[in-house]
C-alpha cells in the first residue's frame, strides 16, 4: 500500500521519508494540488519491477503460461499431502524441466539488459 503525502510533506520530511522507503519497502505518492504527480519507491524494488516487465515483454517463451503455472502449483501443494501417482511425478517433472529452460532464459535475457 502506498502513503500519500503533500509536497509540503516531502520538503518538510525528506529524510524521514527516504528512510521509510529504505528500511522498509513503503513506497509514497506525492501529491501536488491534491493530484498524484510523483512516486517514492526504493531502487531495489523499481529495479525488480522495471526487469520483471521487461522479460515479461520479451513474450511466452520467457514465461510459463497461466494454466502451467497454476497446474505446477497445484501438483506441488499435493505432494505434500500425499505421494503423487507416476503420473503425476513424469507431468511435474515435465513442467519443471520447462520452468529451467525458461529461467535459463530469462538469465540469459538480463546478462544482456542494461
Amino acid at each position: 500500500m502506498s502513503n500519500k503525502v503533500s509536497m509540503q510533506q516531502l520538503q518538510d520530511r525528506l529524510p524521514e521519508l527516504l528512510d521509510q522507503v529504505i528500511k522498509t519497502g513503503e513506497e509514497y505518492v506525492v501529491q501536488r494540488d491534491g493530484k498524484d504527480c510523483a512516486v517514492i519507491v526504493n531502487a531495489r524494488h523499481w529495479r525488480r519491477r522495471t526487469v520483471g516487465q521487461r522479460l515479461d515483454a520479451l513474450g511466452a517463451a520467457y514465461r510459463l503460461p497461466g494454466p502451467k503455472q497454476t497446474r505446477v502449483e497445484k501438483l506441488l501443494a499435493m505432494r505434500i499431502k500425499r505421494p503423487l501417482t507416476l503420473r503425476e511425478q513424469r507431468e511435474l517433472r515435465a513442467l519443471l524441466r520447462e520452468c529451467d529452460a525458461i529461467m535459463a532464459r530469462r538469465s540469459a535475457a538480463l546478462d544482456m539488459c542494461p
